[in-house]
């Protein structure tokens, strides 16, 4: 018999009490909340037991009538706070969950498999319904599979299938497992988990490239549009953009890091102008901290070392080429009925 198990019942208390009791047993991974209206209405059992370093978690819905809905949340304070570092895989065999997985939305149908990863942030809404779940240390998992970013994937196919009839099978038999039984249970659930997850590791991979082109394009478009503005700074890039602080600065590793991007960009606008003419009559110290540089002797460095010349000479040189007289076009002869002899009579 499993040693481990554990039996949770709302039921037992008085319906007024039990979603807030509910919130106490399960704050410890998730914030939870529900409308006042609803929350009567809730009524829910668990078992719970260990398989190895696996927690595996058995809920039933026992209320009167529809399922209720309610809130789930981990914030950045709580992630902070808890640290925890593991994977959430969730049959929801009656249940769904809908909302946001970081800043990617998630839907979840009922009879369906997700995982997040409970070292991101959730903002979602479930409905209650009954659930097989396994908590799953991320250490335990295959180093492409812990590294990538899966939270709020939704499992599809026949490996997910064949995941679902696993975890179905190991309800059942939780009870019955002894403490010889759990390494063996639990190697053959993380290599089934672990198959189940390699298709959508894969996919990723190859998307990844993509998705970060895509995001690099949107990044250099807002930083182009906005070099005169003195907060340019990544956490603004983060907010409006809607990139992580983690993936901009690895996006730009390349780049010797966003900052220095930003500033190679605003010398680029600086020197096109001089060179131009455009801002010609304007004074080059005022140019400069017009483009967040706050000290004219950084600005003339900084110019220096990205073109190998002052401000100034930048400026003299753009003023020399438009002193020079325009190339004038040689009449080149023709032979008739030449492709040359069509376009010299369109020119005409």
């Amino acid at each position: 018999m499993n040693p481990y198990l554990y039996h949770f019942d709302t039921g037992t208390y008085p319906s007024d009490q039990r979603f807030e009791v509910w919130r106490d047993e399960v704050n410890a991974i998730f914030d939870v909340d529900i409308d006042q209206s609803a929350s009567a209405r809730f009524n829910y059992r668990l078992t719970t037991g260990y398989v190895g370093s696996l927690l595996m978690g058995c809920g039933t819905w026992s209320g009167q009538g529809e399922p209720v809905a309610y809130g789930v949340k981990r914030s950045t304070k709580m992630l902070r706070s808890d640290g925890l570092d593991h994977f959430y895989l969730c049959l929801g065999i009656t249940h769904s969950l809908a909302g946001y997985a970081g800043r990617q939305p998630i839907h979840a149908q009922p009879s369906t498999i997700y995982l997040l990863d409970l070292a991101s942030e959730l903002d979602s809404e479930i409905v209650a319904g009954d659930t097989i779940i396994l908590t799953v240390p991320r250490d335990l998992l295959p180093e492409r599979v812990k590294s990538a970013r899966l939270h709020g994937t939704i499992l599809h196919g026949p490996m997910s299938s064949l995941l679902a009839d696993h975890l179905y099978s190991l309800r059942r038999q939780l009870p019955n497992l002894s403490p010889t039984d759990m390494p063996h249970v639990e190697q053959a659930t993380l290599a089934m988990i672990s198959a189940t997850l390699a298709p959508s590791v894969e996919a990723l991979a190859q998307a990844e490239g993509e998705i970060d082109r895509a995001m690099m394009t949107r990044v250099r478009r807002f930083i182009d549009a906005n070099l005169t503005s003195p907060d340019l700074n990544p956490l603004r890039i983060c907010k409006e953009v809607g990139v992580s602080r983690a993936q901009l600065y690895r996006l730009f590793s390349r780049e010797s890091g966003v900052a220095f991007y930003i500033q190679q960009r605003r010398l680029a606008a600086i020197r096109d102008l001089l060179e131009s003419g455009t801002a010609r009559d304007q004074r080059i110290s005022t140019l400069a901290f017009q483009y967040g540089f706050k000290s004219e002797s950084h600005f003339s460095r900084s110019f220096r070392q990205a073109f190998g010349c002052s401000p100034t000479e930048a400026r003299d040189l753009g003023m020399q080429r438009d002193r020079q007289p325009a190339p004038t076009r040689r009449h080149v002869s023709s032979r008739p009925g030449s492709l040359r002899e069509v376009l010299d009579k369109l020119d005409k």
